[in-house]
């Protein structure tokens, strides 16, 4: 047997696209190129490693046993085409995923620091909610991923990160403002503007907030942590939300926070597939993320 790297390159982008033609693109191959190389490999290996439905290549079980070792080999290819070229400097890149609040509100001062400590400048991040990005690790269309909601899959392993206070938030003048100490069950009867399902705001509010209310009323569900903010301002319901993601509305008067007579907290957490390749690149990532300090970061 004699497979190439080529053919485990093509592997591995056919997998993540579920499509020929976007794995062609992302591998600046044409499709014909990505097709052959495709064959080359089942032909060689003697199996068919993905099930064709409605015009989509999905991973068969065989594929599945496949995809961490192909992925482990590339990047251990890619160590060694730099190995005496850069000695002594991280290599590669660095595909991260966070979900909303962790990308927009703290991953720009995490990766400006890793930059500055490290000078690794090649990462990139995808910005979506909990439940996509774990979706993205389980497709290895990510090295790493930092997300603020729960994740239960068996492939996926979870680290606790760092912690985060929840606030539930009304509008300037909201008539809740006026008492000096609120309970959670003192919210009842009140519209709320929600983040979509799978989101870990969504999540920890309907675990920890909704279970202790007697009454309440959706009035918006939203997939943008700005929308949420302006619609709670504008008057249209209660909304509970990270601290982080809140700090330039709280700052400029748009939203205040009710005051609760106990703390919400919930737990950020670092998640990779389990049969991940942990490269020097990733583990010091990794190792830089948990010894970070995000105390500047947090609003008083």
């Amino acid at each position: 047997m004699n497979l190439s790297l080529k053919q485990l390159r093509v592997f591995v982008a056919v997998s993540q696209q579920q499509s020929i033609t976007h794995a062609a693109k992302t591998l600046f191959l044409t499709k014909a190129a990505v097709s052959m190389a495709l064959s080359e490999l089942e032909n060689q290996l003697g199996q068919q490693l993905f099930d064709r439905t409605n015009n989509r290549l999905h991973l068969n079980p065989y594929g599945q046993r496949l995809l961490p070792i192909a992925d482990e080999l590339l990047h251990r290819a890619a160590s060694i085409d730099t190995l005496f070229q850069q000695s002594g400097q991280l290599i590669g890149e660095l595909a991260l995923g966070a979900s909303e609040t962790i990308g927009n509100q703290i991953c720009p001062w995490l990766l400006a620091q890793f930059r500055q400590q490290t000078a690794h400048t090649q990462q990139t991040l995808h910005i979506k909610n909990s439940a996509k990005i774990a979706e993205m690790i389980l497709n290895y269309q990510l090295d790493i991923g930092l997300i603020e909601g729960d994740v239960n899959h068996n492939d996926i392993e979870a680290t606790p990160w760092i912690k985060d206070e929840m606030c539930i938030i009304a509008a300037a003048n909201h008539p809740l403002l006026t008492t000096s100490s609120l309970q959670l069950s003192d919210l009842a009867d009140h519209a709320w503007v929600l983040r979509e399902a799978g989101s870990g705001s969504r999540a920890f509010f309907d675990i920890h907030v909704a279970p202790e209310i007697q009454q309440w009323q959706l009035a918006y569900q939203l997939n943008s942590i700005e929308a949420q903010l302006n619609f709670v301002a504008a008057g249209l319901g209660l909304a509970c939300v990270s601290k982080f993601s809140a700090t330039h509305a709280l700052a400029n008067g748009r939203v205040r926070i009710l005051p609760l007579d106990s703390k919400l907290e919930r737990q950020y957490k670092i998640i990779m597939h389990k049969q991940k390749y942990k490269s020097e690149l990733i583990s010091t990532f990794i190792e830089f993320s948990q010894h970070w300090d995000s105390s500047n970061l947090i609003v008083n």
